[in-house]
């Protein structure tokens, strides 16, 4: 994707016919190539490394003034380090492969820089510049070569949020995970909403029910009436949708039963979103001791006929591969006979997010995206008291 982001940004592709070595790497842009005078006064060359603020896979504008810096510590023609622009000296790892040594400020006169063109042309001219005191005609326009090769991502544009964001080291320890959703109602639909964000490898649907019309008033975004009419399965039109986003989202137009169950092992993480205890339980007994772990959601929502008002839990269980045990304590793995709002399909477009939402978070625990100083294996949420509680806790 580097060459064709450089050349639909007309000034970052203005600096490449210049000469200057530019490469991007997921949302970064570096400048190769960049003279600089280290301590010793020897010339050396160093690679500028900046956010970049796409629209569109366009660069527009810069949305800082700042840039990191891979070399040595940048100096005057005397051998003194460049304070003015040097804001502090020390590695950050942005991603496994991009760790820079510096970090740099150095605002424009105007207070903001009105494109990368000007941007990376005040920093090279700020380090270079000394560099040409000692060697002179040393540049940074060097017409390297370049490849033109598409760069494998699983997103179909940059994803710049995690750059902006400064959170691409955590966001790489999902990368390569295939997922699978059991149940794309409600909740599983706000789950693939979340994890299609993500940079995960696969993502894999269950569910062999069609499209109905009420399920555009639980699912995420606003389902078109001409989607309704094309009498879509819920997977497909999932995938047609956030297919826009991520390029791996596989569609089962199936269920899960006894004789595709095994098919679930395949995977890193499942999500399961279903209110059939026959499934769960299924799901449950062939998961158990597995490397696959499992995440279960589940909602009980009931209508108070006094008040006509509406009190709901959301829980959150995990199975993992050490730790699946409390399964049956935790688990609804027998039918209730009891009332239940939510098993007559009556939802609550915001607790299918609310509880989607909590999966999700968890899921990134159990990744080590998130700290978690809890470990919890099973939580729920109270709408009435607006409390959640957490049990079991993991060894």
């Amino acid at each position: 994707m580097s060459h064709q982001l450089i050349s639909r940004s007309p000034h970052l592709l203005r600096l490449r016919n210049e000469g200057y070595n530019l490469d991007t790497k997921e949302g970064y842009l570096l400048v190769r190539d960049v003279p600089y005078v280290n301590a010793q006064l020897q010339v050396c060359k160093g690679v500028l490394v900046m956010a970049l603020n796409l629209v569109a896979d366009v660069a527009g504008q810069p949305s800082d003034h700042t840039a990191h810096f891979i070399g040595d510590c940048p100096c005057d023609s005397q051998g003194r380090p460049l304070e003015q622009i040097i804001n502090n000296s020390q590695p950050n790892p942005l991603l496994p492969d991009l760790v820079v040594k510096h970090y740099f400020s150095a605002k424009p006169r105007s207070g903001n820089y009105s494109d990368y063109y000007e941007k990376v042309s005040i920093y090279v001219s700020i380090l270079s510049g000394q560099a040409e005191a000692i060697e002179k005609g040393v540049t940074a326009m060097t017409f390297a070569p370049f490849r033109s090769e598409v760069e494998e991502t699983v997103f179909a544009y940059t994803d710049t949020a995690s750059t902006r964001a400064g959170i691409g080291m955590p966001t790489e320890k999902l990368k390569g995970l295939k997922i699978a959703i059991v149940g794309l109602g409600g909740t599983g639909a706000y789950i693939l909403d979340q994890v299609a964000k993500t940079p995960v490898a696969e993502i894999h649907l269950f569910d062999g029910d069609a499209l109905h019309q009420h399920n555009a008033f639980r699912f995420p975004g606003a389902v078109t009436f001409a989607h309704l009419e094309r009498g879509m399965k819920k997977v497909e039109y999932l995938q047609e949708v956030f297919g826009q986003m991520h390029r791996n989202i596989i569609p089962h137009t199936c269920m899960i039963t006894a004789e595709n169950v095994a098919e679930l092992r395949a995977f890193d993480y499942v999500f399961l979103s279903v209110d059939n205890t026959t499934v769960r339980e299924l799901v449950v007994h062939e998961l158990s001791g597995t490397r696959t772990s499992l995440l279960d959601v589940g909602m009980g929502v009931h209508l108070v006929g006094e008040t006509q008002q509406v009190w709901g839990t959301c829980r959150v269980t995990t199975l993992t591969p050490g730790h699946y045990d409390h399964a049956a304590r935790t688990m609804p793995l027998t039918e209730n006979a009891g009332e239940d709002v939510y098993r007559s399909n009556i939802q609550i477009a915001d607790l299918n997010a609310l509880n989607a939402v909590l999966a999700v978070g968890t899921w990134k625990r159990l990744c080590g995206f998130y700290v978690d100083n809890v470990q919890a294996d099973h939580f729920t949420y109270s709408t009435n008291l607006n409390e959640m509680g957490n049990s079991e806790d993991r060894p």
